[in-house]
């Protein structure tokens, strides 16, 4: 499937890891189409710039006759007309997950894996190795959020690795870091303790000679850290925090700076504020250092290559730390949309607490002074079910909060009883009372929020929920009304 003018056909194309694979493919020289539900996601305008065609839909006769092999989004079953068309005519099929497997046995593989962190780590990762290195650096990168620049190579390779239905156990790895493990997608991890062992076996995967990098601020990436050190002593396990105690100890500094242990002298600017942001942006660092020196010869790289001496930690950390001021965010992570008058329109893929917190904490930090409104799609039943009580205290952080239905997951994983975001809205009453309202439809929240917005406020859409449109909308409505 690797020749020219192959057609592949994805089906949930609009998915952030689904759209950024399409558009890779493509530059790859395959020809790329697709098809999903008729909702406007962000993926949308991306797709159509690069002029891939997304038909909507899932019905059998929307499979071209030529079509070589087809992968899908892991949100659907093989159930899908489409995808019963795809196996009746011995058409190659690949899930999201299972195509990255075969791409991850093409070339030295790397991966980000984590319940927070994946895509942002991904991303700062993907923007240091190509401007530090010029360019030069053969590598190429999947995560869930559209890159602009697709240039590199294929010697080796970077994917966000999720730990959903133990999907990232089927990579073929040399290196792995670890962001954070907390409990999450409880429609198929029954505890704490299920999560932990399935990153458990992602270490016993590793490649021999090769690396774990994990953050020593994170409770549960720190226990995979020593369960490594304890059974996988023919790693390189490297640790970065503020808690390290090793050369990517994080220190704070004047203003906005941080330093590293590793390099005193040298301070670093960010983009990023909240503390857990930070890390991620060291942790990226670090695993671009490692991927840069596992290759045969680092030197082709590297602008000065004098520079590489005995010191060569200091020495390439000391090239690679500016470019993190330079980092501008990937769409979707705290993202500033657009401003009307006074009011800043934000969206975030938050959707988990401890992600919310996150993304709060690193909201109020960069825009002092500005009141909240947070509008939250809750995504997955199942997910707001199991962790109620823990949503409800980091979201009652807002200043005015509106929580939309609980949205419609293609895992079919709700009940047919109360849906949860109802009964996070009972809770929500008691702690905030009159500061949070319930919309059960999308036309509510645009109502309630164009009557609570004032100027200097942000307007927030948040959650894996396909509320980012609604910022437009609310402007407009805000607009109507004055």
């Amino acid at each position: 499937m690797q020749k020219m003018g192959t057609l592949l056909f994805l089906v949930g194309i609009k998915g952030t890891g689904m759209s950024s694979l399409a558009l890779l493919l493509q530059h790859w020289g395959f020809s790329v189409c697709g098809c999903d539900t008729s909702e406007i996601f962000s993926s949308d305008a991306v797709l159509n710039d690069a002029g891939i065609t997304v038909y909507e839909g899932f019905e059998a006769s929307l499979l071209p006759p030529n079509t070589d092999g087809v992968i899908f989004s892991s949100a659907y079953s093989e159930s899908l007309p489409i995808l019963q068309e795809a196996r009746k005519r011995s058409i190659p099929l690949f899930s999201y997950p299972q195509y990255l497997a075969h791409l991850s046995r093409q070339q030295d593989s790397y991966a980000v894996a984590g319940t927070h962190g994946k895509t942002t780590t991904c991303s700062v990762a993907t923007h240091l190795l190509k401007h530090a290195c010029d360019g030069r650096f053969p590598f190429y990168a999947i995560y869930g959020a559209p890159q602009e620049d697709m240039t590199g190579g294929r010697e080796c390779a970077l994917f966000e690795a999720c730990e959903y239905q133990d999907h990232f156990h089927s990579y073929k790895l040399r290196g792995v870091l670890i962001t954070s493990v907390e409990y999450d997608h409880p429609d198929y991890f029954s505890s704490k303790e299920h999560v932990m062992r399935s990153f458990e076996t992602l270490v016993d995967n590793l490649m021999g000679g090769g690396f774990l990098i994990y953050c020593s601020d994170d409770h549960g990436a720190s226990a995979i850290g020593s369960y490594a050190k304890k059974t996988r002593p023919d790693l390189t396990i490297l640790n970065y925090g503020f808690s390290s105690d090793g050369p990517f100890r994080i220190e704070k500094g004047i203003g906005d700076t941080y330093r590293l242990a590793l390099l005193k002298d040298l301070s670093f600017s960010l983009t990023s504020k909240a503390k857990a942001l930070v890390d991620d942006h060291v942790g990226a660092l670090v695993l671009s250092l490692a991927m840069l020196l596992d290759r045969s010869e680092p030197k082709l790289y590297v602008e000065d290559k004098g520079l590489i001496t005995d010191e060569v930690l200091p020495t390439l950390a000391s090239l690679f730390l500016p470019h993190l001021a330079s980092y501008q965010g990937c769409k979707g992570r705290t993202e500033e949309l657009f401003r009307d008058g006074e009011v800043i329109y934000l969206d975030d893929y938050a959707h988990h607490p401890s992600e919310i917190k996150t993304s709060l904490e690193e909201i109020r930090l960069r825009y002092p002074g500005y009141p909240l409104l947070v509008i939250f799609s809750a995504h997955t039943a199942s997910r707001t079910f199991a962790l109620l009580e823990e949503f409800a205290e980091v979201l009652a952080q807002s200043d005015q909060l509106i929580l939309q239905s609980t949205y419609a997951s293609a895992r079919n994983d709700g009940s047919n009883t109360d849906d949860p975001a109802l009964i996070l809205f009972s809770l929500l009453r008691k702690s905030i009372g009159d500061g949070v309202a319930y919309a059960p439809s999308d036309e509510a929240a645009l109502e309630i929020a164009a009557a609570w917005l004032q100027e200097r406020w942000l307007c927030i859409t948040m959650g894996a929920g396909n509320n980012r449109y609604l910022g437009p909308k609310i402007a407009e409505r805000r607009r109507s009304h004055h």
